[in-house]
């Protein structure tokens, strides 16, 4: 009103029509600046948006900040809004008005999705909240033989137990219960620290599943999922080393399974060996050891390290590997042990070979290059030259003719002398060639003994 009063004394003044541009173009701008705050205000107010995420049963808090504004909530899926405050009026029982101007909700359930807007007096909304109501199921993980421990609230009094694999419209199992102390005895599971907490000693992948504890009036008050692993190690052994596989139970619930990582090599075995079985093998069954496999027999033993069962495998060789599983009585899985064995090679061995190998190459080089020396004329081309020259014998080998001549002679000693002259009479050739004579080679045997010439026997 005060800019519309100011343009309108201006307008009737009689000055030049210059004076009058500039008043209006300043009624303008006064215009413009005081329009501005206010439309920046009405952008910011309706862009405040906030998400949030609450588990079931858990405390939800909506800040007001003003004792003038309104709260309406639609809920999600989409429903009918309701008023839940009216200035700082509550219109909903299960919300309270706290002095520091919060709505506040104590118990969270599902029917609490949805959508809260805070209103001005004016009715335009100045701030929107989306909810989102989970279940907030924790997870647990556990290895085989561990124990679970499970809090309870104070006012909690059920807590179940649906196992997993389980159809939905299964009975969940009743595992504790405040009012009927006789089920905590029977089920699973045990009450300690003064009835704060609930314990599974042990457990197995029997025990896996969800657990949902509630109060009195059936409500969920918490939810958590339980996963149980087998005990999982990767080893590596030298040949003729030992394997140590603990159990985690007892002997007499024990079963040991061994998977080979490769199928054997029949080329290895000897000609009354069995064949080796190809697909997992049972090594131990309730505890005692079994002879199926040939790889094995006399190998395994069962003993104990400290409080703790344990198999020993004895002599390995690159035939053990594999994967070795032991399961309890029910099947469940304890441990899985993934074994590579190594060649070992000797020590000695290997230091002989480290030495023999460059002084060989050395001794090699030096006695090349004397030879060089020695022999300068010849080169590695003549060597290799005759090295590869074919040297084939004859098609028709010589033929010899023997005489054997025997001459007897005697001396005052009664000792016999021998000789015998074996001449080469003739040497010939097959074929056109010439004949060769060749000069007789004399051979002379002298044999003493002391016998009589009339029992001399000549052959």
């Amino acid at each position: 009103m005060n800019d519309n009063h100011v343009c309108t004394s201006v307008h009737y003044q009689k000055h030049s029509g210059l004076f009058l541009q500039e008043k209006m173009s300043s009624c303008a701008l006064l215009a413009v600046l005081f329009s501005l705050p206010l439309a920046a205000g009405w952008v910011m107010l309706g862009e405040r948006e906030e998400e949030q995420t609450v588990c079931v049963g858990k405390e939800f808090r909506l800040p007001v900040y003003s004792t003038s504004r309104t709260v309406t909530f639609t809920p999600n899926p989409p429903g009918m809004r309701r008023v839940l405050l009216d200035k700082t009026v509550v219109k909903d029982s299960r919300f309270n008005w706290t002095r520091d101007k919060m709505l506040v909700l104590k118990e969270v359930t599902h029917e609490d999705q949805g959508l809260y807007a805070i209103k001005l007096s004016s009715g335009f909304t100045y701030e929107t909240v989306h909810l989102t109501v989970s279940e907030c199921i924790k997870s647990y993980q556990r290895n085989y033989g561990d124990n679970f421990e499970h809090n309870i609230p104070e006012n909690a009094s059920l807590l179940e137990f649906s196992p997993r694999g389980s159809p939905l419209e299964a009975m969940p199992v009743v595992l504790w219960n405040r009012t009927d102390p006789d089920t905590s005895k029977a089920g699973r599971g045990r009450l300690l620290h003064g009835g704060k907490a609930w314990v599974a000693e042990r457990v197995t992948q029997a025990d896996q599943g969800n657990y949902t504890m509630r109060d009195g009036g059936g409500k969920v008050l918490s939810r958590s999922t339980l996963t149980v692993h087998g005990h999982a190690f990767n080893v590596t052994r030298f040949t003729k080393e030992s394997l140590n596989l603990p159990l985690f139970l007892p002997v007499p619930h024990a079963h040991l399974i061994f998977t080979p990582t490769q199928h054997p090599d029949k080329s290895s075995l000897g000609p009354f060996d069995p064949k080796p079985p190809r697909g997992p093998v049972h090594l131990i069954r309730e505890g005692k050891i079994t002879d199926h496999d040939m790889r094995y027999r006399g190998l395994i033993s069962l003993g104990r390290n400290g409080s703790i069962n344990e198999v020993v495998i004895a002599r390995l060789t690159i035939r053990h590997d594999g994967v070795y599983e032991i399961r309890d009585a029910n099947g469940n899985l304890v441990s899985s042990t993934s074994l590579q064995v190594i060649e070992k090679v000797g020590r000695w061995r290997a230091i002989l070979k480290s030495i023999t190998v460059p002084s060989g190459m050395f001794v090699s080089l030096a006695g090349f290059i004397l030879f060089m020396k020695r022999y300068p004329n010849c080169s590695l081309t003549q060597i290799i030259a005759g090295l590869r020259t074919n040297r084939t014998p004859p098609a028709n080998p010589p033929r010899v003719v023997c005489q054997v001549r025997k001459i007897i002679r005697t001396r005052v000693n009664p000792a016999l002398k021998l000789q015998a002259s074996v001449t080469l009479s003739s040497l010939e050739h097959q074929g056109n060639g010439p004949h060769k004579p060749v000069q007789p080679v004399l051979v002379t045997l002298l044999l003493y003994k002391e016998l009589h010439l009339n029992r001399l026997l000549l052959m």
